[in-house]
């Protein structure tokens, strides 16, 4: 007598297709690491201003290899992207690059080395990822003007809509949250104002800024959500 086993055709196609997307997935995985190897060396490359020759002692990669990895004509193998993401690792940490970056003159704090430059943001989103990926934020609430840059990465690294208070009134918007506090240089009261439809009483908030001096912008925009939980 002989036995036999028959499997549904429709659980058959499911496993197919879900061994085809197991598949694009390991691909897809790959790509990116190979993807963030290539940024990572088009990063180095700008913020510490080296040529491709620097960049290849440093990696001990050859230069034109290195070339055709920065434009895009070839990507590196596992192999070498972990080569890349090692010797890398201590140039690209975030705090080492802004030591180098920040200008701190007569009391006054310098930004525009990083806020004008996309690598040292983009190294400032990969961190804010790492840091709150795991939480629910859902919103990045901000002060115009400093503070956008880094709250438009932020957002985009947690895949969180952005939330930003100006000193005046949107004309498209009527109704408004409204705080006000005292700022130092020149002594004035100034108002931050907050479309009521940008902070909603659910969202889960992260706060972003660019320098925390007295922290009174810091506590206005907490004193918003504060108002969005008064309704």
């Amino acid at each position: 007598m002989i036995y036999g086993v028959f499997l549904p055709i429709n659980f058959l196609n499911n496993c197919l297709k879900g061994l085809v997307k197991m598949r694009a997935g390991r691909r897809l995985a790959k790509v990116d690491e190979q993807l963030e190897a290539v940024e990572l060396i088009n990063s180095a490359k700008s913020i510490y201003n080296l040529s491709y020759r620097e960049l290849s002692q440093i990696l001990e990669i050859p230069e034109s290899l290195l070339c055709r990895y920065a434009n895009g004509d070839l990507l590196p193998s596992l192999d070498t992207v972990n080569i890349i993401k090692e010797r890398l690792k201590s140039m690209l940490d975030l705090t080492e690059v802004l030591r180098r970056n920040v200008i701190v003159k007569d009391g006054f704090i310098d930004l525009n080395n990083v806020l004008f430059n996309p690598y040292i943001l983009k190294l400032y989103q990969r961190r804010i990822k790492e840091m709150f990926s795991n939480l629910p934020i859902n919103k990045v609430l901000t002060a115009a003007t400093d503070g956008i840059p880094l709250s438009v990465m932020a957002s985009y690294a947690l895949n969180a809509r952005l939330a930003i208070a100006k000193q005046y009134k949107d004309i498209a918007s009527e109704d408004f949250y409204e705080v006000s506090y005292i700022v130092d240089s020149p002594p004035r009261r100034v108002s931050l104002y907050l479309p009521r439809h940008l902070l909603e009483r659910n969202d889960e908030v992260l706060i972003v800024d660019d320098i925390v001096r007295t922290g009174r912008t810091l506590n206005a925009l907490i004193e918003l959500i504060t108002l969005r939980e008064l309704g």
